[in-house]
């Protein structure tokens, strides 16, 4: 009797313990922004996986971690607007770090984000990126229209 109880507690336990590792939400410990300058030119588009080796000797890298600028951060990852194929001339990566798992889009100067295959709209990210990397944003970024 007193075995199949203990059977019953220890798999309510379990179970209950992977469902609480599940429904954790990730916490932002910091972003990195590595990017070239808006007015580089190349003579064909940077796709994301050159632009670490297009850019080596030139890029820069920028490193968020406080508060204020990581919630303005987490708060446009939830606006992408996803958009038919098209290419995208890469002048930049944003990589999110929640502990040691990471989350990485490449962007262009137009609002373009690209992950995992898939290309995504999203101006106000581009701003607060500019924001983080410049004074000011460029002001042609208040214009913008979606690509759709």
């Amino acid at each position: 009797m007193i075995k199949p109880i203990f059977i019953v507690f220890l798999v309510t336990t379990l179970s209950i313990s992977q469902i609480v590792t599940f429904a954790q939400i990730r916490k932002l410990d910091s972003v990195k922004l590595e990017f070239e300058g808006f007015n580089t030119e190349t003579i064909i588009d940077v796709t994301c996986d050159a632009f670490d080796h297009t850019f080596k000797n030139t890029k820069k890298i920028k490193l968020v971690r406080d508060k204020s600028n990581l919630f303005e951060f987490i708060s446009q990852i939830k606006t992408f607007k996803k958009l038919k194929d098209k290419s995208i001339d890469v002048r930049g990566k944003i990589i999110y770090y929640y502990g040691e798992e990471t989350s990485t889009y490449c962007f262009d100067i137009f609002g373009r984000f690209y992950k995992d295959g898939k290309l995504y709209y999203n101006k106000n990210l581009l701003i607060v990126i500019s924001n983080n990397l410049y004074t000011n944003h460029p002001k042609y970024l208040d214009t913008l229209r979606s690509y759709e």
